[in-house]
């Protein structure tokens, strides 16, 4: 930003930005300056100072100038300096008057510019002339004033300031008279004569300077020169200088234009540049001739630019982009885009040879996957320097990459091939993936194949699972599924279900071997009872005809036990031997006969009518033991709580879920629960909810009985909160 120099504040009654209107002169000083500028020296537009009106309703305008040194009123200077002062101050003001007439002749469509030019050159008044560094500079001009201003901020009032004490003014008038008149009449003929040859010449050379139309410009520095030396007061020679000013303007402008074109501009800077030329008078030198250079300049870009969206246009085409190459090889200017243009037409070339190239070399090695790793990494960095993502590198690049893909996915498809042979779930999804990635082409081909046959097994194996679910314990079936599994003894695919199948067939094969041990018991109703004590223990439908076939047995033996124990209880009681001499009747049971021999020694002496038999109640049969508290939590503490069981018993060695549920009091809070089990340290639960907590555990018995649980709550800082306890059944051994 340029410094200014503060000249004087005014405060007005009225705030001028409240009374002056949007077209008056100060508000339009910009316009007024970059007018001045264009057609004048810079000295003439720095005759005006610069309002700076304040915005907040004070009513203050500062008004401050451009011009460096210190600002002082024309009337406090002396007489020869205000002198000076006024003659250049009337330079200016009718170059300016001569401006706007000019202006207002050429464009007589626009004539807001000569408008603003005659307003601001209204005279103000010698208390509104300024003096910095010999230079005039005007307040309060445009001749319009928003009001007389009260007062001045930092100042007294200009129009209330005395006008300085001079001395008299016709002392020096007399006597320059007396001297004038001593010589004036024998000079004034020579005086006369001479004074109208130099108007001439300086008319001649004025035309003269002006053909030149700035080239040199010496004859109108020369010009200004001698003007400087006449008697710059004489009216006659006003209109010379200021052509002489006005011609000089244009020069220094044309000159600081035609320097910026020799910088070299870029070519988006242009445009800018030619809408600045279009402020002169283009029909003139020297614009016509910058005009003309400009002009030139611009369809130079233009067609570089043309060139540049066609390279681009045509990538991927290397015939095209040969064309452009010999048509940008003629071009020499604009230095600056057509260096990059050659850039950008040297990265085609080369992306062109590198796709001549690697064309061959990808499909040589499309289906072997170390020679395409190799290659891109080869090529990786070209690809990166000539930008693969453009034709005629992009084809190459997404034939490489897709090629490296089929790679990476067959190396993950192998992968989780091997992790998945016993997951049959897996390989179905493997087998999806596969489908949507061409598996016909290598290396997804050998992959394809070594999954159809994992697929294959995994049908054999869903139709196995399948009859082995169906066979549902029928010993048959179980058997014939275990002739089918022959066929893959060594298949680690089938190993699953052989384990399961193996304690099915091992049941089987006890099932069986109790038909035949119930069988060959006979009436020994110890072995009987042995064999129904093993089948109590055996709830599989498998053990069913065994159960069956030792129901006979043992109800046999129940009834000899029965009467037996009647028989011993009875004693000498003939009412009770009677009664147990009808019922043996109604039994009529070969298995009873040693009881009936028994009953008939003992029952002679009691041969009267026996009185009305009693039928004892038998007693119930012993239940089988029930685990105490099983499927409660009973807590110790200040909770409450609950455990499940599932299932509520199991075999030795089977796997029981535990699910504890813990309601803490609201001052505290469970961090973790633990089985306090004995040979369980520290087994932590898993917390599957708000308040619960699960474990997986096994049993572990040698017989039929019941397996105690015991749990603990802790919290943060490992201080038990509660405990409690529970049990389960175990079953025992399968045999």
């Amino acid at each position: 930003m340029t410094p200014s120099v503060r000249i004087l504040t005014l405060v007005y009654a009225t705030p001028p930005a409240e009374a002056l209107p949007p077209d008056h002169p100060w508000q339009r000083f910009d316009a007024l300056g970059r007018t001045l500028r264009r057609h004048l020296p810079s000295a003439t537009a720095a005759l005006f100072a610069r309002p700076e009106i304040a915005l907040d309703g004070s009513g203050t305008v500062t008004w401050t100038s451009a011009l460096a040194g210190q600002p002082r009123r024309l009337l406090d200077l002396p007489d020869e300096e205000q002198a000076a002062a006024r003659r250049v101050l009337a330079d200016h003001l009718n170059a300016i008057s001569h401006l706007a007439e000019e202006l207002a002749r050429r464009e007589p469509d626009d004539p807001e510019p000569a408008q603003l030019l005659k307003r601001a050159i209204l005279y103000p008044g010698d208390a509104a002339v300024f003096v910095i560094g010999g230079a005039p500079v005007l307040i309060s001009w445009g001749g319009t004033d928003p009001g007389r201003p009260p007062r001045a901020a930092g100042a007294p009032d200009p129009a209330t300031v005395p006008a300085p004490r001079r001395r008299p003014a016709w002392i020096l008038p007399v006597l320059g008279l007396i001297a004038l008149a001593l010589v004036g009449l024998g000079l004034g003929s020579l005086w006369l004569r001479q004074l109208q040859e130099t108007e001439q010449d300086l008319r001649e050379d004025l035309a003269v300077a002006l053909a030149t139309h700035c080239d040199p410009v010496a004859p109108l520095v020369e010009l200004a020169s001698r003007l400087e030396r006449i008697d710059r007061e004489d009216a006659r020679y006003a209109d010379i200088r200021m052509a002489v000013l006005t011609e000089l303007g244009i020069c220094e402008e044309a000159a600081l234009f035609r320097e910026r074109l020799a910088t070299e501009p870029p070519c988006d800077h242009l445009p800018a540049l030619n809408a600045e030329l279009a402020f002169y008078d283009l029909e003139r030198e020297p614009f016509r001739a910058l005009k003309t250079d400009l002009d030139r300049r611009i369809r130079a870009c233009t067609r570089v630019d043309g060139l540049a969206q066609r390279l681009d246009a045509v990538a991927g085409d290397c015939l095209a982009v040969a064309e452009s190459a010999q048509e940008i090889a003629t071009l020499d200017e604009p230095k600056r885009e057509l260096a990059t243009l050659r850039v950008g037409l040297d990265r085609a070339i080369a992306a062109c040879h590198l796709a001549e190239r690697l064309g061959p070399r990808i499909a040589e090695a499309s289906e072997t996957c170390t020679a395409l790793r190799t290659l891109a990494r080869e090529t990786s960095p070209a690809f990166v320097e000539l930008d693969g993502s453009r034709p005629p590198l992009s084809a190459i690049r997404r034939g490489l990459d897709e090629a490296l893909a089929r790679c990476d996915l067959a190396d993950h498809l192998e992968g989780e091939l091997a992790r998945s042979q016993d997951d049959c779930l897996a390989l179905a999804g493997l087998d999806e993936t596969l489908s949507r990635h061409d598996p016909d082409r290598e290396p997804l081909a050998a992959v394809a194949e070594r999954l159809a046959i994992a697929l294959r097994q995994c049908a054999s194996l869903n139709d196995l699972e399948q009859r082995f679910a169906e066979a549902n314990g029928d010993c048959a079936r179980l058997r014939a599924l275990a002739d089918g599994l022959d066929a893959y003894k060594n298949n680690l695919r089938f190993l699953d279900i052989r384990t399961r199948l193996a304690p099915e067939l091992q049941v089987c094969s006890e099932a069986d071997a109790l038909v035949e041990q119930i069988a060959a018991i006979g009436s020994d109703c110890t072995k009987a009872r042995a064999l129904a004590t093993r089948l109590a223990d055996r709830g599989d439908p498998r053990f069913a005809k065994a159960r069956e076939s030792i129901a006979a047995p043992i109800a046999d033996c129940d009834r000899i036990d029965r009467y037996t124990r009647r028989l011993a209880e009875a004693g000498t009681d003939c009412t009770r031997l009677v009664a147990l001499e009808r019922d043996l009747k109604r039994e009529s049971v070969a298995s009873l006969r040693p009881v009936s021999r028994a009953l008939g020694e003992r029952i002679g002496p009691c041969r009267p009518p026996p009185p009305k038999p009693v039928v004892a109640q038998t007693p119930p049969k012993g239940a089988a033991p029930i685990p105490q508290e099983s499927g409660t939590f009973a807590m110790r503490g200040d909770c409450s709580g609950l455990l499940t069981i599932d299932p509520s018993s199991g075999w030795n060695g089977d796997r029981v879920r535990h699910i504890v549920t813990i309601d803490p009091p609201a001052s505290e809070r469970v961090a973790r629960v633990t089985s306090t089990n004995r040979g369980c340290r520290n087994c932590g639960l898993r917390k599957i909810g708000r308040n619960t907590w699960r474990g997986d555990l096994f049993h572990r018995c040698g017989g039929r009985g019941i397996i105690p649980v015991a749990y603990a709550a802790y919290d943060a800082s490992g201080r038990m909160i509660c405990s409690g306890n529970g049990s389960g059944l175990c079953l025992g051994r399968r045999r």
